[in-house]
């Protein structure tokens, strides 16, 4: 910084990336060194003056410690000091009993150009909020936002209809930042959320165990992993929103898929940024983003497990994003990519241009996913250097003939991942979700995977008898996925990889150390033009 040396992104990671330890543990029990070693390659400066420029560059350390030259420079400015809205002059009080969305409203809507709401230690109830345009809101270090159980307060009205086809609107989130109406009008810009504290959004009870036990002897919360079924037994706020519905006359798929509150939602925000707080328990999903453009999410602990539908971070035919330094422990997906349903989703925007790298990924259903909802196709992804460690999948690629689009451009690669559930990759168009019916007009083309290339990963144990690689086209109706690239593959105690539905791909270095029951390594179905290189085994 200024021409001064301020350190490496190795040391500065463990200062303050919640993800490090755990990499760092990861790597500490690979006695053998099996595993593909990650890199670090980001870096957070501390201690900045306000209102001040600074000129960074960055260097390279190579394998023999030398350093490369000093990169382009590039230059930012600090804002100036902003003025803190404290919500308790405003009347908020953390105190049992008490819900506080009046008052802590009123300091956001009080908030200027550039200034910040804080949220000081302790446990704020509250039902949902509205954050506006170049505001920060911070909390604190020791505080909570809890979402109240009371569905009155968040009222349908204020709520937002998924895509401009859906038919049942959603009540809003705890924290939102969006517009009322269906087509998604409003314009909003520069909305960040930060600090240690934690947002709760209070949506189901925990399990009679309450918490588990991490690689690192911490306590992680325990939620009930419920259905819509038994919704009623085991939500808290997310029945509190299912039972009115209920009364409305509305089927419980679509109350129990519509009618819950996520975390946080945004919608057509340009650069938001969130980093710090730890994310839990939300009635339905995370942390959504929709039709946003340059999104951050930089140190957050997502612990949601095992939350019904509770992914971590939700990106929906947005336009540019990173995903680095987080900790997901989540009751679904861990980052999700979602590009609308159906062919009225041919009218929508891409999902595009997302860079995830230096997480730690635990449990969920899948930790770098492309769909269920591919309509308007997710594409241009890199996904590199994260460590993916007992989640049920690691590259996930789902979705079906009905809802079109799908996914490509996605190269996944640098990745170590160990003690998966179920398939370590998987592109499928056979899934299904028993809470949710299809609302919308099907897609008159199918959905399909394509240009997607993994390269330079290790994979250590599969832990359920699910293949190694799973590719499921549809074949008798002349639907295949197409050029995917393994590239630099190594597995370990895994299950055979099963192969049907695929053209024009390519299998290199791909090897098998151990198969589980000492089975052949491939079971090919009906595919056209695979090759395979190398030292791939056959």
């Amino acid at each position: 910084m200024n021409g001064k040396k301020l350190g490496g992104a190795n040391a500065n990671n463990d200062k303050h990336s919640p993800a490090k330890k755990y990499i760092d543990a990861f790597y500490a029990a690979d006695k053998d060194n099996f595993h593909v070693r990650i890199s670090i390659h980001n870096f957070t400066v501390t201690d900045l003056k306000p209102d001040t420029e600074y000129r960074f560059t960055a260097r390279s350390v190579f394998k023999n410690g030398k350093e490369s030259g000093d990169s382009n420079t590039v230059v930012q400015a600090t804002t100036a000091m902003p003025k803190v809205f404290n919500i308790t002059d405003y009347g908020a009080k953390p105190e049992k009993g008490k819900t506080n969305t009046r008052e802590i409203q009123a300091a956001i809507d009080a908030c200027s150009k550039g200034d910040k709401v804080l949220i000081p230690p302790g446990v704020f109830t509250t039902g949902a909020l509205f954050l506006k345009s170049d505001m920060t809101l911070e909390i604190s270090e020791g505080a909570t936002l809890l979402g109240s159980a009371d569905p009155a307060k968040y009222p349908l009205d204020r709520g937002y209809y998924l895509y401009p086809y859906s038919r049942y609107r959603r009540p809003p989130s705890l924290i939102n930042v969006m517009a009322d109406g269906k087509n998604h009008p409003g314009d909003f810009q520069n909305v960040r959320i930060v600090g240690k504290g934690t947002i709760d959004g209070n949506g189901w009870k925990k399990t009679e165990k309450a918490s588990v036990t991490d690689e690192l002897g911490n306590p992680l919360p325990l939620y009930i992993a419920s259905t819509n079924a038994r919704v009623q037994n085991d939500g808290i706020l997310a029945w509190a929103q299912v039972e009115p519905a209920l009364k409305e006359g509305i089927e419980l798929l679509f109350a129990y898929s519509q009618r819950r509150s996520s975390l946080i939602t945004m919608r057509a925000v340009r650069n938001v940024y969130y980093e710090g707080f730890t994310a839990l328990n939300p009635a339905f999903h995370g942390i959504m983003n929709l039709e946003c453009e340059n999104v951050v999410f930089n140190g957050l602990t997502h612990t949601t497990y095992d939350a019904n539908n509770a992914d971590g971070v939700e990106l929906g035919n947005s336009k540019g994003a990173m995903v680095f330094n987080n900790f997901f422990d989540t009751g679904d997906d861990a980052m999700n990519f979602a590009a609308g349903t159906g062919e009225e989703a041919r009218k929508q925007p891409p999902q595009t241009d997302t860079w995830v790298f230096n997480n730690y990924f635990r449990e969920g259903h899948g930790a770098v996913v492309a769909g269920s909802h591919t309509g308007a196709w997710i594409e241009k992804i890199l996904a590199e250097d994260n460590v993916i460690n007992g989640t049920d999948r690691g590259l996930r690629s789902k979705s079906t003939t009905y809802i079109g689009g799908g996914g490509r451009d996605i190269l996944f690669r640098d990745t170590a991942m160990k003690a998966v559930a179920k398939e370590p990759f998987i592109f499928t168009l056979s899934y299904s979700d028993e809470n949710v019916r299809p609302d919308y007009p099907p897609a008159k083309t199918s959905a399909v995977f394509r240009d997607i290339t993994v390269r330079n990963v290790s994979v250590e144990k599969t832990r359920g008898k699910n293949p190694s690689i799973e590719v499921q086209g549809v074949p008798d109706k002349g639907i295949f996925h197409e050029r995917l690239i393994f590239e630099n593959v190594t597995f370990r105690d895994v299950n055979p990889a099963h192969i049907d539905g695929l053209k024009d791909s390519v299998f290199r270095n791909v090897v098998f150390e151990s198969i589980n029951g000492g089975a052949k390594p491939w079971k090919l179905g009906d595919n056209e033009n695979l090759k395979f290189e190398g030292s791939t085994q056959n």
